[in-house]
């Protein structure tokens, strides 16, 4: 305690506040309180502005407010706890807000928590287990629900939806599943299966044209059972050899989730050219084909 009150008294005197010169020294107890008061009051002051002030929209005046509340309210430890209680459930307000697009029933929430804080007994690790249980599923559908309802998600599906009909219009084949591709180059042999891994030269772009990833003209391994559904099935309508462009829709990518440069619901366009399997060599020495379930 002794170190907070000198370091508190000589942060005072650097700044040249009070309390160090010769009047702020007064006799008696009274005095010597005011003094290290009003030394804490400069250095928390001073402090509190550095941090709160980062944030040019945080409104100083509800800040002092809500100090000067906390202060001239019961201070029990009782009432601290709920202070920091209730900032807690406003941050988890916001969180819930942000994260899923749901606005927190406040007036529902309460009645829930107030029972359950009240009670005469505590929930026990099980009953807390099957809550958190209970309210996993109900997130899950809300995040997906905000996904599904995110502007630029819903704007893309449609520029897709429209793309890919283009291409259909124009010639290009459908599948089943709703890939389009058209056959740039004739391979040889046999169809690809589920569990090869392909050798693969590809460019992949956007619908409007723009390449987000490429092999740069070197074929690359594919693991037909690790890439995108769409991907694995355009690959397994082809034989070696062969070349295509293939529009994959969203649902066959990557949904609703996107990634780190493919936004949510986005139409896909791929220029995929096959070599061949991959080969490896056998424990005699043989040429053999490497299948997805050898890859570690």
């Amino acid at each position: 305690m002794k170190k907070i009150f000198s370091i508190a008294l000589v942060a005072v005197c650097a700044f040249g506040m009070v309390a160090c010169n010769e009047k702020g020294a007064a006799k008696g107890e009274s005095a010597l309180a005011d003094s290290v008061s009003m030394s804490f009051g400069d250095l928390y002051g001073n402090g509190m502005a550095q941090q709160i002030k980062m944030d040019s929209t945080i409104d100083m005046a509800e800040v002092l407010k809500g100090i000067q509340y906390v202060l001239k309210s019961d201070t029990s430890k009782a009432f601290q706890t709920g202070i920091q209680v209730g900032m807690q459930i406003s941050n988890m307000y916001g969180g819930v807000k942000q994260q899923y697009g749901i606005e927190i029933n406040k007036k529902l929430f309460m009645e829930h928590f107030k029972k359950a804080l009240m009670s005469d007994s505590t929930a026990t690790r099980e009953q807390m287990m099957a809550l958190q249980m209970a309210l996993e599923p109900l997130l899950e559908r809300a995040a997906a629900e905000a996904k599904a309802n995110d502007p630029r998600a819903i704007e893309n599906k449609k520029a897709g939806e429209a793309f890919l009909n283009k291409k259909v219009a124009e010639g290009y084949t459908k599948t089943k599943s709703g890939l389009a591709y058209k056959v740039l180059a004739e391979g040889n042999g046999e169809n690809f299966k589920e569990n090869d891994v392909v050798m693969t030269k590809y460019v992949g772009k956007h619908i409007d044209g723009k390449e987000f990833d490429s092999s740069r003209g070197e074929a690359v391994p594919f693991n037909l059972k690790a890439v995108v559904p769409g991907f694995s099935e355009m690959i397994q309508l082809m034989k070696p050899g062969m070349k295509v462009e293939v529009v994959i829709p969203s649902e066959l990518a990557y949904a609703e989730n996107g990634n780190q440069v493919i936004g949510p619901n986005e139409t896909l366009v791929f220029e995929i050219e096959t070599v061949g399997v991959k080969i490896a060599e056998g424990p005699n020495g043989e040429k053999v084909p490497v299948e997805a379930a050898d890859i570690k």
